[in-house]
């Protein structure tokens, strides 16, 4: 847990220090980036502790600098919204990757059929499941929805 100040916990409603955590976040991640500079505050340090930056934003507050913090809130809040979208979309392919192979191998597996043609006349079973007759109407019906789950 964070500790501040009193004077600190007083200057910043309960809905501002969540937004401040996560531009503080963008700041310390992103030093270097041209978005910090513009901030004239942040330029004379070079490592910033969550409190010094709470205290630098409530400086510029003091010296009616908001549109400057406003600028850099928002900036920072475009960026980590960027992240997170990337994240998401990272978080979906790769579960639809690992989904895929499973689900690839498993439709592919009622297309082979293996053939007995020791026996008079000789019969067809499918490989995984040598219950079920490649000749019978329940296969036929699989590998109609074998061949659909394919394109999908």
């Amino acid at each position: 847990m964070l500790f501040l100040s009193d004077d600190l916990v007083h200057a910043f409603s309960t809905r501002e220090i969540p937004t401040f955590r996560r531009t503080f976040s963008y700041y310390d991640k992103d030093i270097s980036g041209t978005d910090n500079a513009n901030f004239a505050l942040f330029e004379e340090k070079t490592e910033l502790s969550f409190s010094d930056y709470l205290y630098m934003i409530q400086r510029a507050r003091l010296e009616d600098r908001q549109s400057e913090i406003s600028h850099f809130i928002d900036t920072a809040e475009a960026k980590a919204n960027a992240r997170q979208g990337e994240y998401i979309i990272f978080s979906l392919l790769l579960f639809s990757f690992i989904i895929l192979i499973g689900t690839s191998s498993t439709i592919f597996e009622y297309f082979q059929c293996a053939s007995f043609e020791e026996v008079q006349p000789a019969v067809n079973y499918l490989a995984r499941d040598y219950l079920l007759n490649c000749g019978s109407s329940r296969y036929k019906s699989y590998v109609a929805y074998a061949v659909v789950m394919v394109f999908v």
